[in-house]
């Protein structure tokens, strides 16, 4: 009989872990299938044209660039702005997806006088990177292009603008030690941690708790990724923030909850911190379904810090 138990505690255990190795592979795992599909499919109508004008400004004056940071090989979009200028956006894009994706932004910052710098996050699209950092490694690596950008001119002026884990990626360094070249932040749709997204999507895909399945995957995680999901918040690093940040959500968001930005929002304590909800809008649709409205609302917030 205590045979038996002991084989059935053992199976289970067996069948746990193997539960949550597989959910730390669908969340931080490189997905290689994702990476041969370097281009996107169903752009809001509303949004072609950005992406049409976007492949004609790189055709005629952008480059590729490349860093290292962290022993990774780093890919990025550069587009200087048409008329000659120190304002200068880094534009990171969100969860499995790359900077491919991110055209029609970069086409608007454009369109409003900025160079743009468009990122490939670690473990993404053409850099380098075994494991997901959902924003708590890619703020390092942002940090390390806001130190290249500055290596190319000292006198440069910049603002990191984030969707989705993107925007995460943006509020986790607001609370860093940044150059003073950072001028203002922006993040669109970023979740308050790691931790409760994942605590999140776990109950609304999976059904699962939080504790002990979320927290083993987090310790997996911590042993192989090197961050633990807890470490990983924009809450405790929004709280340091000391810079002017715009704070952009969908008001029907249902994959990063809208409730979040609102906590994100209390938490800054900076003065000059911005609101700008999208309304009716889902997951990161704020651009597509307002591209007016979404571009007018990020002109007025620049404009205070750049003339």
């Amino acid at each position: 009989m205590l045979r038996w138990l002991i084989r059935i505690v053992v199976f289970i255990l067996v069948v746990y872990l193997a539960a949550c190795a597989y959910f730390f592979s669908v969340a931080e795992l490189r997905n290689s299938e994702n990476d041969k599909n370097y281009t996107y499919t169903g752009v809001p109508a509303s949004l072609k044209p950005y992406v049409k004008d976007f492949q004609k400004r790189y055709q005629a004056s952008g480059e590729r660039v490349t860093i290292k940071n962290d022993g990774l090989k780093l890919d990025a979009y550069y587009l200087p702005a048409g008329k000659a200028t120190n304002k200068t956006v880094i534009i990171i894009h969100g969860f499995r997806r790359n900077k491919t994706g991110m055209k029609a932004y970069t086409d608007m910052f454009a369109n409003l006088g900025y160079n743009t710098l468009t990122v490939d996050n670690r473990g993404h699209g053409k850099s380098q990177g075994h494991y997901v950092g959902f924003g708590w490694l890619d703020k390092g690596d942002v940090e390390a292009w806001i130190r290249y950008l500055i290596s190319k001119n000292k006198n440069v002026e910049i603002v990191p603008f984030g969707i989705s884990m993107g925007g995460a990626t943006v509020a986790m360094m607001s609370g860093d030690s940044l150059p003073s070249n950072v001028k203002a932040l922006i993040e669109d749709s970023g979740y308050t941690s790691v931790e409760a997204e994942i605590t999140y999507e776990a109950k609304a895909m999976y059904n699962l708790p939080q504790k002990p399945f979320v927290s083993t995957v987090s310790l997996i995680s911590k042993l192989f990724a090197g961050y633990s999901y807890t470490e990983a918040s924009s809450i405790k690093q929004v709280e340091k923030n000391t810079r002017p940040m715009l704070f952009m959500h969908g008001g029907a968001d249902s994959y990063v909850p809208t409730k979040m930005v609102y906590q994100l929002y209390n938490a800054d304590k900076d003065p000059e911190k911005q609101l700008w909800i999208a309304p009716n809008s889902g997951h990161v649709q704020g651009f597509g379904d307002h591209p007016s409205a979404y571009t007018a609302q990020i002109k007025k917030f620049l404009n205070l810090y750049f003339k």
